[in-house]
């Protein structure tokens, strides 16, 4: 009997279990159990959710053109740090003639207080209008009355006179969705350039013919491909270490008019060709034309650097001069504003104003320079598919010479000849050359950047920890490093590295090459360390400070691949001598591991002579970019790194 009760009593709590997660997720209908239910299993670490989603966009019908987008959803508030999801921000988009409109907003706050169910609505006064940046309007509005388990609606329209700007659709947030439903009515005579972007699929996808939808009287009518596309329990895009812009990754929908077939039979084709876009750019009045303008730079250079031979010797003092005499704003538009005679007045300008007169330059040298369009890291990929000249935000310059090419960027004082920022490490650029037609060409460091740390450790007859060491960085990390030295002092930047470990006290620190911008940083220092004993015998850390002190992979999951930037090499040398009548008695293992394709490598290799001990560790990064595919297989790779630095321990004894 009270078997056959445990087993109801089960039977009811597994109902009742699954019977929370039951969401009502066909539409946007507030269920009590999307009300009453607390949890999201799939999830168990999202504070708010998406129960539904949906969004139709359309042609407006009857002769006016518009594009109309009804956007509706059903939000669930789990806790507290749900509770910045009660805030909706909308973008407008606007130009000096035209601007988006956003009508019909009804949006409720769903509580359930004593068993009955309270709706509190957004009032008007509660909706907020403001300038986002030159193009965009933003608008807010914020529910109230929140508390954990609220479910939030809201329904509203965005009436667009934007054609060409037929509104796409974000199927995944920084918070999962359960449904996700987006349905496009695009008119026959209007042709788009559809893409799908992100990992994740669609569970549906359907398209049929609508007869009529779009009529313009006394013109014609057209008919519509109806476009269905729902996505399912799309999991939040959370975002982590070593990735580009987020634009790059996250699922959705996105459109681009690329011809329009009137009624009249006119057609305008809006998508370009490359070569249609070079001659474009040509005579662009901050591109081309700055281009055209050398002689503005013919007495820039002293004569002392005029007559020097054209070899790379040559080039780098010239790409040196200019990166050392104007000064880059730190602003990256360059379709504004570019003049290349007040750039030379003033030593201030925009990223192409800088490069173009660096270009300029090299060009009226007789050097062979090209500009290069690019969009850095943080504004996402550019299209390849087809010309999107609003996709680049960002010029560089390409230097030829002697079978070799350069990437050269005057903005800033601490790169080498060669090398260009960070944030332009974003796979590909357009080179632009308006006689032979432009090209992609791929934007990539050509050397592994390193760390080479050398430490020579001594244990003496006190039992004492010193140590000499000297960590040298080229390539990006020294870019790093000297960029951090141009923010602060010397003394700052050292006592930076004292306090980076508390075990340890540094004496005799300086820094060598600091400004010999083509030579590898060094920072050397003296110091001593601690040493652990246990029962007469010492324990001794092999590695003063390890490349990495945690995993920077935490997700289970990651849906958009690594992106280090650049290749990467780390090497350890480490020495450690001890008194004649002590030995080492416990030494770790040698070690290797790789990763498939050989992409990536880890091993560390002790090796004793007598009273010494040589340890060699070494971590190689043979590719910038790791596919998603081989997350899980490179977050493991870093748990044996972080293992070697960090868990390693060498035990040291008498000898009787």
């Amino acid at each position: 009997m009270y078997r056959f009760l445990f087993f109801i009593f089960l039977t009811t709590f597994s109902f009742l279990i699954s019977a929370q997660e039951a969401y009502n997720t066909k539409n946007m209908v507030v269920s009590m159990i999307d009300i009453q239910s607390k949890t999201y299993k799939k999830d168990s670490t999202a504070n708010a959710f998406f129960i539904y989603e949906k969004g139709f966009s359309r042609v407006e019908n009857g002769g006016g053109y518009n594009l109309l987008t009804d956007h509706e959803a059903k939000i669930k508030i789990l806790n507290e740090q749900g509770y910045d999801h009660a805030t909706v921000k909308v973008l407008l988009y606007r130009n000096k003639k035209h601007k988006e409109s956003f009508n019909s907003l009804v949006a409720y706050t769903y509580n359930l207080e004593q068993g009955k169910v309270i709706k509190t609505k957004v009032e008007k006064n509660q909706i907020y209008y403001e300038e986002h940046d030159q193009n965009f309007t933003s608008v807010k509005f914020t529910f109230s009355n929140i508390k954990p388990g609220s479910v939030l609606t809201y329904k509203y329209q965005i009436e667009s006179p934007f054609m060409y700007k037929f509104n796409g659709w974000e199927f995944q947030d920084d918070i999962p969705k359960m449904h996700s439903e987006f349905i496009a009515d695009l008119p026959g005579n209007y042709i788009y350039n559809i893409k799908l972007v992100g990992t994740l699929k669609l569970s549906t996808k359907e398209s049929t013919i609508k007869k009529r939808c779009l009529q313009a009287p006394g013109l014609g009518s057209a008919d519509c491909s109806h476009n269905i596309y729902i996505m399912k329990d799309i999991p939040a895009f959370k975002e982590e270490k070593y990735m580009t812009a987020k634009s790059n990754y996250f699922s959705r929908i996105e459109y681009e008019l690329k011809e329009f077939k009137g009624f009249d039979g006119v057609n305008k084709k809006y998508t370009e060709t490359w070569k249609n876009v070079d001659n474009k750019l040509k005579k662009e009045a901050t591109i081309g034309v700055q281009l055209k303008k050398l002689s503005a730079t013919k007495n820039l250079l002293p004569d002392s650097i005029q007559s020097l031979p054209k070899d790379i010797a040559t080039a780098k003092i010239i790409y040196r001069y200019i990166s050392n005499n104007y000064k880059w704003n730190k602003k990256k538009r360059i379709f504004n504003d570019g003049n290349i005679n007040k750039v030379i007045k003033d030593k201030v300008g925009n990223v192409s104003d800088i490069n173009i007169l660096l270009h300029n330059v090299l060009k009226q040298q007789q050097f062979m320079v090209h500009p290069v369009l690019l969009s850095t890291r943080d504004n996402g990929y550019a299209t390849k598919i087809h010309p999107v000249i609003s996709d680049f935000n960002y010029l560089i310059v390409q230097l030829s010479l002697d079978g070799k090419t350069y990437l050269l960027d005057a903005t800033e004082k601490a790169l080498t000849f060669g090398e260009v920022p960070f944030r332009c490490l974003n796979q590909y650029g357009r080179l632009l050359d308006f006689k032979n037609g432009s090209s992609w060409i791929n934007i990539e460091p050509k050397k592994h950047s390193i760390h080479f740390f050398k430490e020579d450790l001594i244990l003496n007859e006190e039992l004492e920890l010193s140590g000499k060491a000297k960590h040298v960085y080229s390539g990006y990390h020294a870019y790093f490093k000297r960029k951090e030295l141009n923010y602060s002092s010397n003394e700052k930047f050292l006592n930076n590295i004292k306090n980076q470990n508390q075990e340890i006290t540094i004496s005799d620190a300086h820094i060598n090459n600091q400004n010999s911008f083509e030579k590898a940083i060094e920072v050397e220092f003296n110091f001593t360390r601690n040493v652990s004993e246990i029962d007469d015998i010492f324990y001794i850390k092999p590695f003063t400070k390890a490349f990495f002190e945690k995993n920077p992979f935490k997700l289970n999951q990651r849906t958009y691949p690594v992106d280090f930037g650049y290749k990467d090499s780390y090497s350890y040398l480490v020495s450690i001598e001890i008194p004649k009548n002590y030995d080492f008695i416990d030494i770790p293992k040698n070690l290797a591991y790789t990763l498939p394709n050989e992409l990536a490598q880890v091993a560390i290799n002790f090796q004793k002579n007598g009273n010494k001990l040589i340890i060699n560790h070494r971590i190689t990064f043979n590719s910038s970019y790791y596919p998603t595919e081989y997350y899980a297989t490179l977050k493991e790779f870093f748990n044996h790194i972080i293992s070697i630095e960090n868990d390693s321990l060498i035990a040291v004894g008498r000898v009787h």
